[in-house]
């Protein structure tokens, strides 16, 4: 399978199983993942989402991985 630069730079990655094919946009969930929490901010429920995210990391719905450059 062949990933072109344009896909690399808007961190998207088609996947395939036996059941068809996927596409899956990072960048967009990066985007989306800010816009939530500026929105949090703004409401201040910020105790509030970050209680969230803790809970999806002990459950196993969230990883994270720290690229710093």
């Amino acid at each position: 399978m062949a990933y072109f630069y344009e896909d690399w730079k808007h961190k998207k990655l088609t996947v395939e199983d036996k059941d068809g094919q996927f596409f899956l946009n990072f960048g967009e969930a990066e985007t989306n993942m800010i816009s939530n929490i500026d929105k949090m901010i703004e409401e201040g429920k910020t105790v509030e989402y970050l209680e969230h995210l803790k809970d999806c990391l002990k459950k196993g719905k969230l990883q994270l991985k720290w690229n710093i450059s």
